[in-house]
């Protein structure tokens, strides 16, 4: 009875683990527009830098989804409002890689940190102070990174990081969650999970433990949680910096047992699976 029991677990994890397996490959594309001349052609300042890198998912279990790669580019790359970079969703990592080539191009010249925005901002008599410590512009910058973060039974959830510097005294990340599920092959919503996001809003902040100071949920709606991600048995919503607190805070994680949202009568039937 031990060793039949104990062939199905071995089976029962072995399926768990095909059910979720994504291979990966990575791509890369930097480009970078001169923002103003300098009397140096060869000085450093003045660019401004973009730059994606991705491990994009090619296969689940061994098997490509058109679902996820659509879902993926138009998230990401917001597609559907750039059709010349994106006439139609890349069906593979090398058109994908050219047409992100495409974007970065068409966005970083489209950017409002362009030749005319600096003049305006620093005027052209006082150019050399462009180049302070406390505003260096060879660092301006976008950043983003796409990769898988973690699977919960056929969920794979994938994390997409940002990061800006525009000058100022700092830069501006954060992080962006999406969640697919593998076997049903679709992207997942909170509104799969939960019955009523609205009344999970007015939950999260008695679940957000920081000091009452730093504490802004005035401003929050419904639309701001749909960032979030599930681990060790808990809703995880994410807060980018100064969403609900100080950019001192940095990204904030409000966590929700999902046993709780149960007991509350908060879970679709969807949800209450995730708890198995």
């Amino acid at each position: 009875m031990k060793t039949k029991l104990l062939i199905l677990c071995l089976i029962m994890a072995t399926t768990a683990q095909a059910a979720t397996k994504i291979a990966t490959q990575h791509f890369e594309v930097n480009d970078s527009i001169r923002l103003l001349e300098k009397d140096d052609p060869a000085a450093m300042g003045y660019k401004f830098v973009k730059s994606v890198s991705a491990q994009w998912p090619v296969t689940i279990n061994g098997k490509k989804s058109k679902a996820l790669n659509e879902f993926l580019v138009e998230q990401v790359f917001y597609a559907s409002h750039n059709r010349n970079s994106f006439p139609s969703t890349p069906a593979d990592i090398k058109a994908l890689n050219n047409c992100v080539k495409k974007w970065v191009h068409s966005n970083l010249r489209t950017s409002t940190m362009t030749q005319e925005y600096i003049v305006k901002e620093y005027g052209t008599p006082g150019l050399k102070d462009i180049d302070s410590e406390e505003d260096p512009m060879s660092r301006w910058y976008e950043t983003i990174d796409l990769s898988p973060s973690h699977n919960v039974g056929n969920i794979a959830f994938f994390v997409l990081n940002g990061d800006t510097y525009y000058g100022g005294a700092h830069n501006v990340f954060g992080a962006t969650y999406y969640a697919f599920d593998t076997a049903l092959d679709r992207p997942i919503h909170l509104k799969d999970i939960v019955t009523n996001p609205r009344k999970v809003l007015r939950m999260l902040p008695s679940y957000d433990h920081r000091d009452k100071d730093t504490k802004w949920w005035d401003n929050v709606n419904v639309t701001d949680i749909e960032n979030f991600f599930i681990k060790n048995g808990k809703l995880v919503f994410i807060f980018n910096p100064y969403a609900i607190g100080p950019f001192c805070d940095g990204i904030i994680e409000v966590p929700i047992p999902l046993k709780t949202l149960r007991t509350k009568g908060h879970l679709t039937p969807y949800g209450k699976k995730l708890l198995k």
